[in-house]
């Protein structure tokens, strides 16, 4: 079911006009192409060119693609944010960039000491490069125990990925591949998630969300979040400020299958994202690196706040908040 916000606060053409400026005068291209691609109808291509910068070796992303971690290595987090943001755009699932990371993630996947499928976020490697404070792993195991086993968080993500490639490509992908992580999705919504989990609810909304995604593992995770997240999402005025499951990046259209669930929190996120604009046209980033890599953060707060105004912009653009679509 779509719902259309009943909400009457917009992000005003004077707000889009300064959004537009910080991003050409301080992201990066690849924001500059994103924003004018979600806000002008600019063409996806140059989205696609831009995000082809980022790949490394073996059809994997790094570079900092993802800003919290300055690894210049292939990852998981890179691969991730690279298909998150193909899928964003609408690229095609059976585009080359899409084959050539599900390829990487099908060569990197490794079977846990519970036999689970999972994919550890970064490589030993990342360790040398600037990150933030949850992506170390100077002890050993460190990053599996911060993530539970990276089974729901990336593995939800993923799994939605590689049915969305799957269907676009049929016959690509081991079915044995799939059919393991369709169960394991199906014993993540069994076991729950620990509210504090909090991006793993965004990575287990997403899976809902991907229509590739056989019905019934769709359904059982659906059927779960519905019981947690009305109390999880953040959905009353000062939440905003501080990290939590944030309502618009589980249901960042109204077309979403949890859009209904937390109908009250979403018009209550809208109105946030609207107040919570800086007067230089960004947002801030609601979460920062304790004083890691001093310089390093600053430059990745700074690529943060582009990577917002893209997600902002097209949340409030799809939820009827803007007070135009096009200049």
């Amino acid at each position: 079911m779509n719902i259309v916000s009943t909400m009457t606060q917009l992000l005003t053409q004077p707000q889009i006009e300064r959004a537009r400026a910080y991003v050409t005068e301080q992201a990066r291209p690849l924001e500059r192409a994103r924003l004018a691609h979600v806000l002008d109808g600019g063409p996806v291509e140059a989205v696609v060119g831009e995000l082809a910068a980022y790949r490394g070796e073996g059809g994997g992303f790094g570079h900092a693609l993802e800003s919290d971690c300055r690894a210049p290595e292939s990852s998981v987090l890179a691969t991730l944010t690279a298909l998150d943001i193909l899928r964003m755009h609408a690229v095609p699932a059976g585009h080359e960039l899409v084959q050539h990371a599900v390829s990487w993630l099908v060569e990197t996947v490794r079977t846990d000491d519970a036999g689970r499928l999972v994919w550890p976020f970064l490589p030993p490697a990342a360790q040398a490069a600037p990150h933030a404070p949850w992506w170390d792993q100077s002890e050993p195991g460190q990053l599996a125990e911060t993530f539970a086993g990276f089974v729901a968080n990336p593995g939800l993500a993923l799994t939605a990925h590689l049915f969305r490639y799957a269907a676009a490509a049929p016959g690509s992908l081991d079915p044995r591949l799939l059919d393991q992580l369709g169960e394991q999705a199906k014993e993540v919504a069994a076991q729950g998630l620990r509210a504090e989990e909090v991006n793993a609810h965004d990575a287990a909304a997403h899976l809902v969300g991907e229509s590739a995604v056989p019905a019934d593992v769709r359904g059982s995770m659906a059927a779960y979040l519905g019981t947690v997240l009305p109390e999880r999402v953040m959905g009353a005025r000062g939440e905003f400020a501080a990290y939590g499951i944030h309502p618009l990046w589980v249901a960042p259209d109204p077309a979403h299958p949890l859009a209904e669930v937390i109908a009250a929190q979403v018009d209550v996120a809208l109105d946030e994202v609207i107040r919570g604009q800086s007067a230089d046209g960004s947002w801030q980033p609601f979460w920062d690196w304790g004083g890691w890599f001093g310089a390093e953060w600053a430059v990745a707060r700074r690529e943060w706040q582009g990577v917002l105004i893209v997600r902002n912009i097209r949340a409030l653009l799809a939820w009827g908040r803007l007070s135009t679509a096009r200049r």
